[in-house]
């Protein structure tokens, strides 16, 4: 059973061929399914996240969906510092990057939705003084954004 619904995915299909410039890869680290449960290492929204970013990337030939076993695959997890899963990374490794942790369904999809469309045309939506004002960050920073579904 589909995760978007069919009328969605004809409107998403159209704003992604006008919006994207350019190809975009989404890297999901995810635990596989397995019949044997390890304790602490139970992931009950990776299948699902997969599901659904699978369904995502088939709307356009301009997304691309890499999946990477967390737990298998170290040098991957540790190269763009994934702590947890599953986890969707945007953007490539040597330019800005943004994480997700969690399931990006209901209004979380929207921002995985517009993260897209900004890697992919590459423009920043700042203002000009708020970019000035980045320019004299001279030392790594680290950004969270939490939100819930209320």
């Amino acid at each position: 059973m589909p995760i978007i619904p069919e009328k969605d995915k004809d409107e998403l299909r159209r704003g992604l061929r006008r919006a994207l410039k350019r190809d975009v890869t989404l890297r999901l680290f995810t635990q596989p399914s397995s019949l044997l449960a390890i304790p602490g290492r139970d992931c009950k929204s990776c299948s699902q996240t997969q599901e659904l970013l699978e369904e995502f990337v088939s709307l356009s030939p301009k997304l691309h969906l890499d999946i990477h076993d967390y737990y298998s695959e170290i040098d991957e997890r540790e190269k763009y510092d994934v702590e947890r899963v599953p986890a969707l990374v945007l953007g490539d490794y040597e330019n800005a990057k943004m994480k997700y942790y969690g399931n990006p369904a209901g209004y979380e999809f929207i921002t995985i939705l517009e993260d897209v469309k900004l890697l992919s045309r590459r423009v920043s939506p700042l203002g000009l003084a708020t970019r000035k004002s980045l320019r004299q960050v001279n030392q790594p920073v680290h950004i969270q954004v939490f939100v819930t579904p209320t």
